[in-house]
């Protein structure tokens, strides 16, 4: 995407409201300070393709205001109902919302202290660089500068295999996050850089071929001669064939060849937690359905009366043991969750983290009906495309892929974490993020733990929910920002960091590899709920 000047020089009546919602920024409002006085029902006017839309705006005592959404408006004119007048005398006005929401996510950076640029992927590469598309030549290493990375799972999608390098200036991307770790399987060059003169620099080499190293965290190129060897080649994922189960399995039954590697190490981590070498630390109980059995229960169900279909799924045989099995291991009814327990996860070559679906249990009140439509779900082009990418892409045939899931008691915890327990220079890092004021607004931070001095210590961090009020220019006017709390809590939340640490340093012995650890805080307990193997490119990566 190209950014474009703003067309307006002096006039400064509008304004533009950014939020922040955890990592990402949002141009939310447009504002009108009415200087000119034309009326007071001032009426936001937005013409799309296909259709136009009126926004009216509310007077707040100094600015008439409307929400917006997500990004969508590029265009506008403001009239007065009242007295029929336009603004600028209906001249349309131009906006680019990314330019607004980079320099609000410029501001937060430096807000917290952060650097204006930091690596995702860290390592060194070279190719030919393309700007702000993905319509790429297939027969050379590629450098790719994009803008703005919209979604964390386009950079999967859209990508081609032969982009190398990945430069935006836009978008905040957990380091440990499900796309990260992807990413650092895919690319050898991975950088988010917020300092406009050398995300400007950078966008010029455009034609060129480059060498780009960021192993300092840190973008360092130069011109170098083309080069058209590929250095790496995706590697075609062996999938293991499991045991044909129909019956419900608890954590202490299963086994890689039952039901694959990730629910096989839920069943270990319970284990060494029953045990206490995992000291502290709970894992929340459940049982698997396995693939078979959702198969049975989908032929069980499949009759043409829709009454006596009804009647199989409230009633069935399938759901009478699933219900039972709930009761027997006294887990919550109401407070379940389904997640994925594919024979494709977790595998000690292949991270497939986030690409297969977890829910709530109970959207259809039959936890065998949620279990059958997270299948559906996770593995339908339509509704999860991007299973078919990655499978696709890594060489997994639909016809291996066996789809049981888990059924788990659900945690609303308080904070939420993933522990790699070694980032390729002896430390434990913690991707953490607060979510007492909201999913949608997280305190995030990465902590480090050094395994030779037994220390913790916050690399760096980002407060909560924020606001910021721009002038057509790009000039910050105003700003909120809700309190950021980590440093107050610290003395609270650093035992039960050290817990998490130390946790991640027993299951990384036990399974003798790095791990990749996800879980959760909730009333000063620490929960695991997951690990799996780093895979070594992303070890060498991070």
């Amino acid at each position: 995407m190209q950014i474009n000047a703003i067309g307006i020089t002096n006039f400064k009546a509008n304004y533009h409201t950014v939020e922040k919602m955890g990592r990402y920024f949002e141009h939310s409002k447009i504002s009108t300070d009415n200087e000119e006085k034309l009326g007071k029902e001032p009426v936001l006017e937005y013409q799309c393709s296909v259709q136009k839309f009126e926004f009216p705006m509310s007077y707040d005592g100094k600015y008439y205001t409307t929400p917006v959404y997500k990004n969508a408006i590029d265009n506008y004119r403001i009239f007065y109902k009242d007295t029929g007048k336009y603004e600028r005398r209906g001249e349309v006005q131009k906006i680019n919302p990314l330019f607004f929401a980079r320099t609000a996510m410029r501001e937060d950076f430096k807000y917290n202290g952060l650097p204006l640029e930091y690596a995702v992927a860290k390592g060194n590469t070279a190719g030919k660089v393309f700007v702000n598309t993905t319509d790429v030549p297939k027969d050379i290493p590629v450098i790719l500068i994009l803008d703005y990375v919209k979604r964390e799972e386009d950079i999967i999608s859209n990508v081609p295999d032969n982009v190398i390098g990945l430069i935006t200036s836009m978008g905040d991307f957990g380091v440990l996050s499900h796309c990260a770790n992807l990413t650092r399987n895919q690319f050898h060059v991975f950088s988010v850089v917020l300092d406009e003169n050398k995300y400007n620099d950078l966008k010029k080499q455009e034609g060129k071929y480059i060498s780009v190293n960021n192993e300092n965290g840190i973008v360092e190129y130069e011109e170098t001669q083309p080069n058209t060897k590929q250095t790496e080649t995706v590697e075609k994922v062996k999938v293991p064939i499991l045991e044909k189960v129909d019956r419900l399995l608890n954590f202490d039954e299963l086994t890689p060849q039952n039901c694959g590697n990730k629910g096989y190490r839920l069943g270990i981590m319970q284990r060494l937690a029953k045990e206490g070498v995992l000291k502290d630390i709970t894992i929340p109980n459940g049982f698997v359905i396995p693939a078979e059995y959702i198969n049975k229960f989908n032929k069980y169900i499949n009759v043409e009366d829709i009454e006596e279909e009804r009647n199989r799924i409230d009633e069935g045989v399938y759901t009478k043991d699933t219900e039972n099995r709930i009761k027997e291991l006294g887990l919550p009814r109401r407070d379940l969750i389904i997640r994925s327990n594919f024979n494709t996860e977790d595998l000690g070559s292949f991270s497939s983290a986030g690409i297969y679906e977890s829910q709530e249990a109970g959207k259809s009140g039959s936890i065998m009906l949620d279990a059958s439509d997270l299948v559906k779900y996770s593995l339908d082009p339509e509704c999860n495309p991007l299973s078919k990418i990655i499978h696709e892409k890594y060489g997994i045939s639909d016809n291996d892929v066996q789809p049981s899931v888990i059924v788990q008691e659900r945690i609303k915890n308080d904070y939420s974490f993933t522990a790699y327990s070694d980032d390729g220079n002896n430390n434990i890092i913690i991707d953490f993020a607060d979510f007492r004021l909201g999913l949608l607004k997280p305190a995030t931070a990465l902590i480090k733990f050094n395994k030779n001095t037994k220390e913790l210590s916050v690399e760096r961090k980002q407060s909560p929910f924020a606001s910021y009020t721009l002038d057509e220019k790009g000039n910050i006017i105003d700003q909120y920002h809700e309190k950021d709390k980590l440093d107050s809590e610290w003395e609270f939340l650093k035992p039960l960091l050290g817990i998490v640490s130390t946790g991640a340093l027993v299951l990384e012995n036990f399974f003798k590899h790095p791990q990749d650890i996800e879980g959760g805080i909730k009333d000063g307990k620490v929960y695991f709920w997951q690990t799996r193997d780093i895979v070594a490119k992303a070890v060498k990566r991070i």
